[in-house]
């Protein structure tokens, strides 16, 4: 599928693995220039190597932390330089987090904790990103979240998730004039049903190519969207 990217230019943080890998791989096979951003150097060194001999083009990769303001805004600045211009942000590099706790064991703590890694860590990178997008008059912000957002779950996972879809709606609505667009996507498990064959457990590939789209032309009426990909569970 041809979605008219061909040279477009993206950022995604959590890219060295998992879903923020596929979401790589997603949008080379689309033309885009990426730079994978994370916190371990080895593991980007041997991913962007991965991504370079399976499509044949240059990956740049950057270590950082998602909770040093200061290293926020240096790599931002860093992937616009190396790309020369941004024009998509993935946020989905966040430390692990969320676990379960019952509700007399929950700290401050906790919930400082998880919304500084997740959701004011998305804010850091998405407000280092703006500038080079309004400078374009055009952008892509994809927000990756938990389906903890939607569903019950652990309070420090749900308060966390659900301030990425706050986060979301808000710069949607802050940055539309702007040719930007911001929305959130949910990956989640599988829904359990008599018939086995009506469901499927989404996979990396399935989540990679629902924001493939969103990063495209052709979703430029979709914006401050929650979607979920999470095969009818969510």
């Amino acid at each position: 599928m041809d979605l008219s990217l061909t040279g477009k230019k993206a950022i995604i943080t959590g890219g060295s693995r998992g879903i923020g890998f596929e979401i790589a791989k997603s949008l080379i096979s689309e033309g885009v220039n990426v730079v994978i951003a994370a916190r371990d150097p080895v593991r980007l060194r041997n991913s962007a190597a991965l991504l370079e001999k399976a499509y044949g083009v240059s990956v740049h990769h950057i270590s950082y932390d998602i909770k040093d303001t200061v290293q926020v805004e240096s790599m931002v600045q860093e992937a616009k330089e190396m790309l020369s211009g941004l024009d998509i942000l993935i946020n989905n590099g966040a430390p692990a987090g969320g676990s379960g706790y019952a509700i007399e064991s929950i700290t401050d703590e906790n919930i400082w904790e998880n919304l500084d890694a997740k959701t004011v860590g998305y804010l850091r990178c998405t407000r280092a990103a703006v500038p080079h997008m309004k400078a374009n008059g055009w952008g892509r912000i994809i927000n990756v979240a938990g389906m903890a957002a939607r569903n019950a779950s652990t309070i420090p996972g749900g308060i966390r998730n659900a301030g990425v879809v706050v986060l979301s709606k808000v710069t949607s609505e802050d940055l539309g004039r702007f040719g930007i667009t911001v929305n959130t996507v949910h990956p989640g498990g599988v829904r359990i049903t008599e018939d086995p064959g009506k469901w499927k457990s989404p996979t990396t590939g399935d989540i990679a190519n629902l924001v493939a789209f969103l990063c495209s032309p052709d979703a430029a009426c979709l914006t401050g969207e929650s979607i979920g990909v999470a095969a009818g569970g969510g």
